[in-house]
Parts: structure tokens; sequence; C-alpha cells
């Protein structure tokens, strides 16, 4: 007898434990067949997993037969999801009774505006709420607590009526909240696509949770995503949320943010941290070639740092364009170390037309070790960047194209100035070593500094030509000649530029020597950098390609040797940036000479040995009786120099090169008179 017993109790708890699926049969709010019910039961029953599905007939009294759709109303708050693995899947109502409703789901529930929530996972792991219309809740969607993971958020419209065609907003759409990690939203098909749309508030707000993913998703438009229907910020990285990502380098993975109130993306409070923003559309419909305006596509702000926004995969650089303030803003103190990179922003989808925000990217209110990377900042509506503020320093700008399409080849200019530095920013790099910015065509300057105060900014190694103003302007707009000494205030002090007194094919070196010289303080710490120019009408031409650089001497005199990417007749222009790294405007344009005006009284002078490898000779000329000597590299680099007096018994000299790298070198001697050169091998 024990042994039956024990068999049949056996399999009763077999059949309890293996018992998974609970299905709604009515729009009814308690009761048998009821959601609340089903939720109810599946919370209290032991089992691996649990499914609701949905066969509610057509003659429920909660079916309205014009829109296809059955509405469960519930009359107090639904109770919380407490048990891990419950799949509750509105798709199923269309499988068991038809595609009644072919722009959406089939099961709608409706708060009333005033329950609670539709739904609400509460520190449990894989479930999974799909297919449903949640509408005019406080929350749509909560998943809540620290033990929460891996719940799956699909196929649903929240915030929207039956065909998401019109708004029946919830105050949130989807909260992720307390601790939650690895939560899904959406996914990198049509199919997964959440709607989250005409919320009061927030459409997806993730808030001191981490490691979750939003894709996909429609947040502020219409099914479609051809218009508004407006949340009032799209999705919302809060807290101390850090590590979650927003979009997906898959083709469908990236999110719709657009039409909201607000901003489309915000990410602020301290220990927001370390966000993924990748692959999104922000401001613009679905193709992405016509604006569906957020006031501000993207915000880091309160302390948010160390976020990237783009990326350098395939498939990172977000569309952040058409939005009808900034499509980047960046502000606050403390917001902090955040990069910008790979996004085509102030562009349509292709990134060769214009589909403006009103400024590309803003930098303002204390932020700083920013990082502005290999975007294309094109076609808005008044500045490319503005960086602005006392305060905003230490920021980084490179490798962008300002003011150009995609290509980099054709005009898709920026409204006023590619980039404007005003109010006080101090320490900002605008290009630098193999790292410049090509800024063209824009119809202001490509590069304006506003107020005294405007200290320490550095202009270097960019492409910047056939801008409507100057190419750098240090305010008071137009051309700020220079002062003696240098010694005046304003705009990154008011750094004088160099001045280029000749430039001149050289026959016996085959390249081009210009010489020049800069009226500064302590002339020696000064970087002084060579430009092809693009001849602007100023006179004060713009620089298109970056040469080469040199450092003057004590006396503020330079020189240096262009061995390519000039040809007699082609004008150079230069900048002057002190030790500090205040960089001046660019100098006034000068032709290089075809006909050499250095050869006319240049003489040859013979080294020997040549090769050489520690020690080179040459005999002085005789009419020399005192003189400068200089050995450059072909980089016009100088790798020694000295003044001397001339040994009447002794006309030849000899100069240990011994730490000389290998190569070709030029070696000048000047009287003040006259120049003799020679050029010799380092072996």
């Amino acid at each position: 007898m024990r042994r039956i017993y024990v068999s049949i109790l056996f399999s009763i708890i077999v059949k309890i434990v293996s018992a998974t699926t609970f299905i709604v049969t009515t729009t009814g709010d308690t009761g048998n067949g009821s959601l609340r019910n089903a939720i109810t039961t599946a919370n209290a029953t032991p089992a691996a997993s649990h499914t609701i599905t949905f066969n509610i007939p057509t003659s429920d009294g909660g079916y309205n037969v014009s829109t296809g759709v059955w509405t469960i109303t519930p009359l107090s708050t639904m109770p919380y999801i407490t048990r891990s693995n419950i799949t509750i899947d509105g798709s199923t109502q269309t499988t068991n009774q038809g595609n009644t409703n072919l722009n959406g789901p089939e099961i709608m529930l409706n708060g009333t505006g005033v329950i609670d929530f539709g739904f609400h996972i509460f520190n449990v792991s894989g479930c999974v709420i799909k297919g449903f219309i949640i509408s005019d809740f406080i929350y749509g969607v909560q998943v809540t607590g620290t033990l929460a993971r891996n719940n799956l958020i699909i196929s649903n419209y929240i915030g929207t009526n039956y065909n998401a065609t019109d708004t029946l907003g919830n105050y949130i759409g989807i909260e992720v909240l307390g601790g939650p990690k690895h939560t899904i939203i959406g996914g990198n098909t049509a199919a997964l696509r959440n709607v989250v749309s005409g919320n009061n508030h927030i459409g997806i707000r993730v808030a001191n949770a981490d490691s979750n993913v939003i894709a996909g998703n429609y947040v502020g438009v219409d099914r479609t995503g051809t218009y508004a229907l407006r949340n009032y910020d799209g999705i919302s990285i809060e807290g101390a949320s850090k590590y979650n990502t927003i979009g997906s380098y898959a083709a469908g993975g990236g999110n719709l943010v657009s039409g909201n109130v607000a901003y489309g993306i915000p990410v602020f409070g301290a220990g927001c941290n370390n966000n993924l923003i990748i692959g999104n559309t922000i401001g613009t419909n679905s193709s992405g070639t016509l604006a569906i305006p957020n006031t501000y596509g993207v915000l880091f702000d309160d302390g948010a740092c160390f976020n990237m926004l783009g990326g350098r995969k395939s498939g990172a650089g977000n569309l952040i364009s058409g939005n009808s303030a900034y499509g980047v803003f960046i502000y606050n103190n403390s917001t902090n170390s955040d990069t910008v990179v790979g996004n085509l922003i102030g562009t349509k989808a292709g990134g060769n037309q214009a589909l403006p925000n009103v400024n590309g990217i803003v930098i303002d209110g204390i932020p700083k070790y920013h990082v502005v990377d290999s975007n294309v900042i094109s076609g808005n509506m008044q500045q490319g960047i503005v960086i602005h503020a006392t305060g905003t320093d230490y920021n980084s700008i490179t490798r962008n194209k300002i003011g150009t399409d995609l290509s980099g080849i054709y005009p898709l200019p920026n409204g006023l100035d590619g980039i404007r530095i005003g109010e006080g920013p101090q320490h900002n790099m605008i290009g630098g070593a193999q790292k410049g910015n090509l800024i063209a065509y824009n119809l202001g300057a490509g590069v304006s500094v506003m107020n005294d105060g405007d200290y320490y900014n550095r202009i270097s190694q960019n492409a910047i030509y056939r801008n409507g103003a100057l190419g750098i302007d240090l305010y008071p707009i137009g051309v700020t000649a220079n002062d003696a000494g240098d010694l005046d205030t304003g705009p990154n002090f008011g750094m004088n530029f160099p001045v280029i007194t000749q430039a001149a094919y050289n026959s016996l070196s085959g390249n081009y020597d210009v010489y020049g010289t800069i009226d500064t303080p302590n002339p020696s710490s000064v970087t002084i950098e060579f430009f092809k120019s693009d001849n602007d009408v100023s006179g004060y031409g713009q620089g298109e390609k970056f040469l080469t650089s040199v450092t003057p001497d004590a006396s503020g005199n330079f020189n240096v040797v262009l061995v390519a990417g000039v040809w007699g007749g082609d004008r150079i222009t230069a900048t002057a940036t002190d030790a500090n790294g205040n960089t001046s405007e660019f100098s006034a344009s000068t032709v290089i000479t075809g006909v050499n005006e250095i050869a006319a009284r240049t003489q040859k002078i013979i080294l020997f040995p040549n090769p050489a490898q520690d020690i080179i000779s040459f005999e002085l000329p005789v009419s020399m009786k005192i003189g400068e000597i200089y050995i450059m590299n072909l980089f016009g680099e100088v790798m020694l120099t000295n003044t001397f007096e001339i040994n009447k018994n002794t006309r030849t000299i000899s100069i240990n090169i011994s730490q000389f790298p290998s190569g070709i070198y030029l070696l000048k001697l000047n009287d003040g008179e006259k120049v003799w050169m020679g050029r010799f091998v380092k072996g």
C-alpha cells in the first residue's frame, strides 16, 4: 500500500511542476480566465517556467469590432510578477483568434489614468512581456529589484492607441529601476520592436540599473516612423546607471528616437558612466531623410562621465539631425570624459545632404576632457561645434569633417562658424599631430575664438579652407593686426601671427626655402606651422594643407625647407602657437617665387667626405669673415646652429655628426650678405 501511495503522490507532484500554461479567456478584471487570475496563479505555482496565453472570443464584452482589439481595464493595481520565467504573450491572441488588428497587437491594457502599472516584474528573472498595447497607466511596464535579470519586453505599443497613430499616454512607458541587469527592450528586427510613444513624461527610463539593452524601438513616433507621437523625453538613462547599451551595431538594431518634446536621449547623473549609444536615428524619420525634431538630440549632463556616443566599429555611428536646438549637448560641472565619435550630425542618412540641427554639438557649463572625433558635423543652421563658458576646458576636437559632406570633397556648410569658442574656455585642442580636422566651406569663420579669457586654445595641423570669413579669427571680427612685443590680451592673448619674409625655390637643394620672423616673447618656445594656402580673399590665407612646422631662434627668426606639397606659384601661410597653446590667426599668404631670389646670392660649398659617418668637413669661402652655420634635415628641423669667427690660419672646419640619424642634410653658411649651401649624406 505504501508503495502505491508514494507512486500516486509523485505523479501528482510531477503534474504540478510541469503545468506551464495559463489561458486568458476574458477581458474581465477578476475571476477564472482573467489576466489578473493568471498572473496570481502563475506566481503561486511551482514550476521551471510558465506561459500565459490569450484566447478571448469575439463575443467578449471587451472586444471592439471596429478596431479588432480586446481591452482589459484593471479596476485596481495589477499583481506584481514575482516568479521567474513567466512569459505573458499577447501575440497568442492573434494565433488563436486571427489577425483582427492589422496594424498592431490585439490585446490592450488600459489603466484609465489611475492604475499604477500594466505589468511589474519584481526581483525575478527570465520574464517576457510580449505583444500588448499598454496605455494610460502611471507606468506601462516596470522592472525593479536587484535580483531582476534577463527580462524581455518586446513587440508592444506602449503609450499609443490601438494602431500607434495617436497618443494614449502612460506617465512613463517603460521603467527599469533600482538594480535590474540585462533587461532587453526590443531587438534587432521589426517584429521585436516596441513603439514607445505618446507618454506624458518619459518613453523608456533606466535609473540606477546596469547592463541593460534598448534596441530597435520607435520612441516618440508613430508605428511607421514618419510623424511625431511625442513623449516628453525619449530614452532617459539616469542616476548611477552604467554599461547600458542604447541601440545596436546590427542593422535594424538602432532605435528611432524622434519627435520628443525635450531630449531624445538624456544621460545624466553622477555615476551615470560607461553607457553606449550606437546605431540610432535621432531627430529624423525612419529613413533619415526628413526632420521629426526632438528639441535636443543627445544630452550628457549632471556628472555623466565616460559615456560613448557612436564608436569606431561598423554600425556604431548615430544619425543625429533635424533637432530644433542642439544635436549633442554636453553640459554642466563634473560632466567629464565622454566621447562623441563616428556620427553624422546635421546631415541626412547618406551624409551628403543637409538636415540641420540648430547647432551640431554644444559643450557648455564647465564640462571637461571630452573627445569629439571623426564625426561629420555639417549642414547645421548655426555653428558646427560650440565650446562655451568659463571652465569648459581640456576638450579635444579631432579628425572631424566640419562643413563638408561625408566624402570630405563637397561643400555642406554650417550656417555660421565651423567651431566657435567663447566666454572663457581654455586649454582646448582643435586638431593635433595626425589628428587634424577638415574645416571647410562654413559660411562664417573656420574657427573663431571670441573673448578675452578664451586662452590656451591650440589649433593645430587642421585643413581649414574656403570658409566665408577668416580661417582662424581671434576677435574682434576680421584680421587682428600684430602688436609690437605681442603683449596684448584678448582671445588666445591676441597671439601674433608669423610674418613670412620670403619663400622661393632653391635650385641647389631642389626644394623651397621659407624665411620669416615672429614678434613675441620667448620665440624659441613657439611652434610655427606652415600650410598651403587657399588664397583667401582677405590676403590672410586659410591653411588648406598642413606642410610642416619649425621653431624660431631666440630672435624670432625662422626658416624651413619645404620638400613636398607645394610648387612655385603656390601660396603658403602660417600660424604661431606659444608654449602655453595660444594659436594665432593665419599669417598673410605669400607666393612661392619660381625664380629663386635666394639663388642669386647663394654659392655652393664642397663638403667632404660625402657620404660621412662621424665627421663632415668643408673649406670656408675666402671672403667670409664671420658667419652663422646651420644644419637642417629635409623636414626643415634645425639639427645644429652656431655662430663663429674665422681663424685666418685654418679655413677648414669639421663638425661632429655622429649623433645625427642617417639621412640627407643641408648645411648653410650665412655672413649677412651671402649664403653658402651644400648637401651631404649621413651614412
